[in-house]
Formats: C-alpha cells, structure tokens, sequence
C-alpha cells in the first residue's frame, strides 16, 4: 500500500537561493519516506529579484520538488502579502498534480506559515494533515515570542491536524501547553546513513581532533563562549585542536579567536560546506562539541552520532534525549568552566568510547528505514479513504 501513496510534503523551511541549507532536515525526511512512497514537497519563497509567480519543478533523489518564486512585497501590505503566498501554493499544487493526480495526505513541515495553505487543502479537498514540528521558538527557554496571526494559524492547524509529530519529547511537551490534545507521536529528525560513515578509532599519533558546526549565531549557538574555553584547554594542552564551521559570522570569530590568543594553526573557522563534505568532515574529528542556549533536537547530533564521535553539548532542548554518557557528556547551558572540564574529561579518555557501538545506536535510531517506516504507518492510518 505505501508504494501507492501519493504524499506531499508542505514545507514551510526548505533550501532555497538565499539559504541553501534552510529546512534541509526536511528535506532528508521527505527523501527517507521517498524510499516507499511517492512524494512531492512543495516550497514557495519571494525574492527581490523575482517579477511575477515562477515554477521550477526539479528531481532530487527519489523526490519531486517544486518551488515557486514570487515578488517579494512590503511587509506592511499584508493583505497582498498573504494573496501572493496563498495564489504561489495553489500554482504549485496545480504543476504537481500534472504528475501525481492526487494526494492521499499533506505532510505539512512547520506549522507556519504553510500551515495556512494546510488548512485551504483540508477544507477544499478534505486532505488529512499530519504536521512535523522543528521549530525552537515554541521552547519557553527560546527569547522569540509568536504574534496573533502565527498563534490563530497553529492553533487552528493543530486543531485540524490529524497526529502531530515533533522532533523531540522537550519539543512535544512545549507543543501541547500549546495544543492541548493527545493526538502526537514523536519522531526524530533522519541521517542518511548512507552518505555518514562510522570513523574509525583514535590514533594516539595525532592531537584530538574537535567539531563544530551551526550558524554561529552567538545568542543562539554560545559561539563565543566555546572559544573562549577553547583559549583556556588550548593554554594548557598540546594534544587538541578544533574546526568551526558556519554559514554566517565567520569572520567575526576569527577575529575573536585572535584577540583569545588561540594560535592558528590549532583552530580553522570555515565557512558553510554541502552535507556531503560535513559527512567527510565528521569522520576526520574526535569529538562534536555543541554549547548552545538553546536547542530543538538538533541534525548535527544525530549526524555526529552515527559518525560514530562523542559529543559535548549543552543540556538544552532535547539534546538530553540523544546524549548519554554511553556516548557522550552534557553541561548546563552557559557552564564554561563545566564546559572546559568535560571537554578534557572527555580529551583525556577517548579510547573509552568505542565508535562502531556510538554509531549503530544512533543508525536504529535516526536511519532513513526507522523514520520513513514510522510515518508510512501514520499515513496509512490517516491518509484519504
């Protein structure tokens, strides 16, 4: 039955011109379901650039996507705003139905604001709606606050929604203060296992190799406060280095790097690379460290995981539900001497963790087959009769 199933995945975040990397978690889940099922994801974006509504249909892997670009207009012409996002979903939702006929259900990604195209769906075609939720801004700990209309449009989603699915417990629980039903299942965020291979063991012939990869967004990933207890580790050992990596800030922490005193050639602040060098990337290093303030059930855990590495985090979010001392250490949010203190704990005491037992946990877990099997069975469940 899978195999017949006509699913589109309605993407609030997807990659895209301005941001390549944006909802690429997403865009993993649509390709784990992909292996059964038939899908299309589709994703609409303004751009400055753009003079009237373009379709741009595409094959990636197993999926179809479709994105539409239109004008951008002024943010206080929200009638129009909401017009153009609305008549953008529609012109997509038409090109795809060229190649699929129908849809049995719409897997909405993120309730807003695709969720208010979700709604137009389940109203005009009676198309059942299960939505999977990344968003960090429903966490209490998250300083984003939502205004009246995206409140009105999730409430309303959640209300029409036929199972809801976070990413993460932490997020579920925020989610329900939210949405108060019982109609939720938890599944995480996917890894290609395919693509992240598990590394092999620590060679005492070299120095602890540390990672790091995110936006560097400082409020949000604690950048600098990794640096500065990287400067002090670095200080006093000889056998570590570490590698930042980020699409944004970059050159502010080089310079904060220098004024830290933390010679060159022990840290490389580089910019954003394609997934599948962050999976090359991933089997050259040690350890993932991640000390952010705030967090949902993040990709690079998961991906660090089945890479096989040890990670360091922050006890934020559901990052507890994926860091164990079975494969790794966690601090609370903020903590840089707790930080400096496991981070040579866990530099000290490398060889205790073995690779190939951090990496199969992880591969049940994450695996596109565990994931993609999990949603098959709520799309059969709920999918149009």
């Amino acid at each position: 039955m899978s195999e017949s199933l006509h699913i589109l995945f309605l993407a609030s975040w997807y990659p895209n011109p301005e941001e390549p990397q944006d909802g690429n978690f997403i865009e993993r889940h649509a390709q784990a379901v992909g292996r059964q099922a038939k899908v299309a994801v589709l994703y609409v974006h303004s751009l400055e650039s753009a003079n009237d509504f373009r379709v741009e249909l595409t094959k990636n892997k197993n999926i179809t996507e479709c994105r539409v670009f239109y004008p951008k207009t002024s943010r206080y012409d929200i009638f129009q705003k909401l017009s153009n996002y609305k008549k953008a979903h529609i012109i997509g939702y038409e090109a795809l139905l060229k190649e699929f006929i129908q849809f049995d259900i719409c897997h909405l990604n993120v309730f807003y604001p695709a969720g208010i195209f979700a709604l137009y769906l389940k109203k005009k075609y009676k198309l059942p709606i299960i939505v999977t939720e990344h968003w960090t801004k429903f966490l209490p700990i998250n300083p984003a606050t939502f205004n009246f209309h995206e409140k009105y449009i999730i409430s309303k989603v959640g209300k029409e929604a036929a199972m809801i699915c976070p990413v993460s417990i932490d997020l579920k629980n925020a989610i329900q203060k939210f949405i108060p039903h019982d109609r939720y299942q938890v599944v995480p965020n996917v890894v290609d296992t395919h693509l992240f291979k598990v590394r092999t063991s620590y060679s005492a012939d070299r120095p602890v190799r540390i990672l790091h990869i995110s936006t560097l967004n400082d409020a949000h990933k604690n950048t600098s406060g990794m640096l500065r207890v990287l400067s002090k580790v670095f200080k006093s050992r000889r056998d570590c280095t570490a590698t930042f990596i980020g699409n944004h800030y970059g050159d502010h922490f080089i310079k904060m790097a220098d004024e830290l005193g933390i010679p060159k050639d022990r840290i490389s602040i580089l910019p954003e690379i394609p997934l599948e060098q962050i999976a090359a990337k991933m089997v050259e290093h040690d350890i993932f460290l991640l000390f952010s303030n705030y967090e949902n059930l993040p990709c690079v855990i998961s991906e660090a995981l089945v890479s096989g590495l040890p990670v360091l985090a922050a006890d934020v979010g559901g990052v507890n539900e994926m860091v164990s001392t079975q494969n790794g250490r966690l601090v609370k949010a903020g903590d840089e001497v707790a930080l400096e203190g496991q981070l040579i704990e866990l530099i000290e005491s490398i060889n205790s963790f073995n690779p190939t037992t951090i990496s199969q946990t992880a591969r049940a877990r994450y695996g596109y087959k565990s994931v993609a099997t999990t949603f098959l069975e709520l799309y059969q469940i709920h999918a149009k009769g």
